[in-house]
């Protein structure tokens, strides 16, 4: 609201990934809360307080030019873990699929990408 001269609504989808890991039963101690860039910290550290205080990773990439991303390395530990990626948007998916490949590569058990809005 105040960024467009029509009527919109902010909409929040917290809540819904939420309840939707909770369906999981995921224990709050196998899961790390992933930030898939360091601009989305503050975010994935807000969504890790809602999830029991999870531990949070951090993926550090690279950009290369505009939809281009490079994964160089991870911080934090993933090892055993259920990684919740949280991101505000999806375009070409070339942060999450890397972002994800990445936590594999460092032992996650499994990988859930939670993001609110696609681009088309």
């Amino acid at each position: 609201m105040g960024y467009f001269d029509i009527p919109v609504d902010h909409v929040h989808c917290q809540s819904v990934i939420l309840d939707y890991l909770a369906s999981k039963t995921i224990s709050s101690d196998d899961m790390v809360v992933v930030s898939p860039d360091v601009g989305g910290v503050a975010r994935a550290r807000s969504f890790a307080k809602k999830l029991s205080d999870a531990p949070l990773a951090i993926v550090d990439k690279r950009r290369h030019g505009h939809n281009v991303a490079e994964v160089m390395n991870l911080i934090g530990d993933v090892k055993g873990k259920v990684a919740v990626m949280v991101d505000d948007m999806i375009d070409t998916a070339g942060t999450i699929a890397k972002g994800a490949a990445l936590l594999h590569q460092e032992g996650a058990r499994e990988v859930y990408a939670c993001c609110s809005h696609a681009v088309f």
